[in-house]
C-alpha cells in the first residue's frame, strides 16, 4: 500500500499559479514546471491562445499596423505556435500568397508582442494559432 502512494506521488506534476498581464489584461493559469511535459502541441487546446484584449484588439491591431498597399487582393494563411510564456514562433505559410505579402503578415505578428497562450486542464500549453489575413 505505501508503495501505491510513493508511486502516485512521483508521477505528479510540478506546477505554479501564474496570472500573465499584458497590456493590462490578465489570464491567470497554471504553469507546468516539468520541462519533459512542454514537448507537445497543441492544435486544438480547451481555450485558444489569444491576442491580450481578444479579438476587438486585435482587429484594431491589425488595422492601425498592416501595411495594406499591395497591388491586388490575396488571402494570407498562416500558422504559428504560441508557446506557454506567450511568444510567437515557428511561423508557417499555409496557402500560395505572395511572398511579400507573407513577409508583410509576419512583420505584423512579429511587432504584436506576447499573447496569452492556449489553456489545457487549466494549466498554459504551447499550441499552434492559424488566421488569414486579406491583403
Amino acid at each position: 500500500m505505501v508503495s501505491l502512494f510513493i508511486g502516485i506521488d512521483s508521477y505528479s506534476q510540478e506546477f505554479k499559479d501564474t496570472t500573465f498581464s499584458v497590456r493590462g489584461f490578465t489570464c491567470p493559469c497554471k504553469y507546468n514546471i516539468n520541462i519533459e511535459d512542454d514537448n507537445k502541441i497543441f492544435d486544438r487546446s480547451e481555450k485558444p491562445a489569444y491576442y491580450p484584449g481578444g479579438e476587438e484588439d486585435w482587429k484594431k491591431f491589425v488595422k492601425k499596423n498592416m501595411d495594406t498597399k499591395f497591388k491586388g487582393r490575396d488571402n494570407v494563411e498562416v500558422r504559428f505556435q504560441v508557446d506557454k510564456n506567450g511568444d510567437l514562433s515557428t511561423f508557417l505559410l499555409l496557402n500560395k500568397a505572395p511572398n511579400q505579402k507573407y513577409e508583410e503578415v509576419l512583420r505584423l505578428l512579429k511587432s504584436s508582442g506576447k499573447w496569452f497562450p492556449s489553456l489545457q486542464n487549466g494549466y498554459c500549453v504551447k499550441s499552434y494559432v492559424r488566421l488569414t489575413f486579406e491583403l
